[in-house]
């Protein structure tokens, strides 16, 4: 994708990223949302999108990817702002995902690559299933979202898996451990989880 298609697909990301911010009002109980979110949300879209047009130019893979992140940024800024994951939301991607990815596996026979994507979803999700019931801390939310990064990460690579699920958790780690060293948060204090996971999903998407 040359300059000006990357600069124009930026673009886009930017009034997606607003429209999200202002779609997601609708689903938040309390509010929360305001002019600076919604700039922050159009912000990062856009640069998410710059950096999925130069992963993969044009095709599926970057419409599916793209609606993959705009789904994302609205979970990440509810979660933020409440502390909750809506399933609605997070089925919504992963039945938009899903059936982009399996155009792309019969328009090129790439059903190994759907086959692993559907493997992965099962597996974050069990796992995150696993470590709900076993040591608490996690919503029902955190694994419906660990399968919807699950089918995104799983499209690229098993070692996308595991990059992403190793660096959303490195990231929550560190943000949790900068929060109380500056006493913005008690040590008991819950703090929301999506956000973290998403960028790690994110990045690991843009880096494999």
């Amino acid at each position: 994708m040359n300059p000006f298609a990357l600069a124009g697909w930026a673009a886009v990301g930017a009034g997606v990223g607003a429209g999200v911010a202002t779609g997601t009002r609708l689903l938040l109980r309390t509010g929360g949302l305001g002019g600076r979110e919604t700039i922050a949300s159009a912000a990062v879209t856009a640069v998410l999108f710059a950096g999925l047009g130069r992963r993969f130019g044009w095709g599926i893979d970057l419409a599916g990817y793209s609606s993959f992140t705009a789904v994302a940024v609205a979970l990440a800024l509810i979660d933020f702002v409440e502390q909750r994951l809506p399933g609605v939301l997070t089925f919504a991607g992963i039945v938009v995902l899903g059936g982009t990815f399996t155009l792309e596996a019969v328009r090129t026979a790439g059903y190994n690559d759907l086959l692993r994507a559907a493997a992965a979803m099962v597996v974050l999700a069990a796992g995150y299933l696993v470590l709900a019931l076993a040591l608490g801390g996690l919503g029902s939310g955190d694994v419906k979202l660990a399968g919807l990064l699950g089918l995104a990460l799983g499209w690229q690579s098993w070692s996308a898996v595991l990059a992403g699920t190793v660096l959303g958790w490195l990231l929550a780690g560190i943000a949790r451990a900068l929060l109380r060293a500056t006493g913005s948060v008690s040590r008991d204090a819950a703090m929301p989880l999506g956000p973290y996971l998403v960028l790690g999903a994110l990045l690991a998407i843009l880096g494999d």
